[in-house]
């Protein structure tokens, strides 16, 4: 599989899931194979891949709008995946609508918001455990480089003892202007322990379980790029 780029059948694809399902009935089907031969012949995928991947969806903000930049603010709107290794058009199928319409932080996303969105697809692999816990605790949490490598990261909950775990996608910590310790702080939060996290962190070897860097193959698409797209294939362009 070839690396996604600015916009691939992967961004298309799970924009498309969202699209019919608000506009049921009115769409014509397409399949991953039918995006990829009519919009992108020159991409090579192999539809029996079996990978992780994380779709994310935002949305056009006139909040916080940097007057002298001349890129359109989006924000969060949903974005959920899976570790889970399924076949690539099942993910997308399946978590272009789970990101969307499930994400437990926001409402569902309604039709009257598709003109504002944009959706990425992010390829996940190259996961390599860094640190291991237990009696023998070994590796290097730091071992992963900014804007390459996502974390996931498993822990112990100091107070319940219970395992913890969260993840960030390589585009968010630069995205945030996190360094290495302040991505793992924010892991902790999000794994949803608000507690003494200075304890957690100068005692790492003791409450962290494991570490995994991965990297991931992000490709991104906007609503008018991807009605531009659909009309082309509607026109037999």
């Amino acid at each position: 599989m070839e690396g996604a780029k600015a916009s691939s059948p992967f961004a298309f694809y799970a924009f498309y899931q969202l699209y019919s399902h608000l506009n049921l009935g009115k769409t014509i089907t397409l399949s991953l194979e039918d995006i990829t031969k009519k919009l992108y012949p020159g991409f090579k995928i192999d539809y029996n891949e079996k990978t992780s991947l994380f779709i994310t969806w935002k949305k056009k903000s006139n909040k916080h709008h940097k007057v002298d930049s001349d890129q359109e603010n989006y924000i969060l709107r949903g974005c959920i995946g899976t570790f889970a290794k399924m076949p690539i058009a099942h993910g997308i199928e399946k978590y272009s609508l789970i990101a969307a319409l499930e994400d437990r932080r926001f409402s569902p996303i309604q039709k009257r918001e598709l003109t504002d969105l944009k959706c990425s697809c992010n390829i996940l692999g190259s996961f390599k455990t860094i640190f291991q816990g237990g009696n023998n605790p070994n590796g290097d949490i730091f071992n992963w480089e900014l804007g390459k490598h996502g974390i996931e990261l498993y822990f112990k909950h100091p107070k319940t003892g219970s395992t913890c775990s969260a993840t960030f996608l390589p585009d968010v910590m630069t995205e945030q202007h996190w360094n290495k310790e302040d991505t793992f702080v924010n892991l902790i939060e999000k794994a949803g322990y608000w507690g003494n996290i200075s304890e957690v962190m100068d005692n790492f070897e003791t409450y962290f379980i494991e570490v995994i860097r991965y990297e991931g193959k992000k490709s991104s698409i906007t609503f008018d790029e991807f009605k531009k797209q659909l009309k082309d294939i509607e026109t037999g362009k």
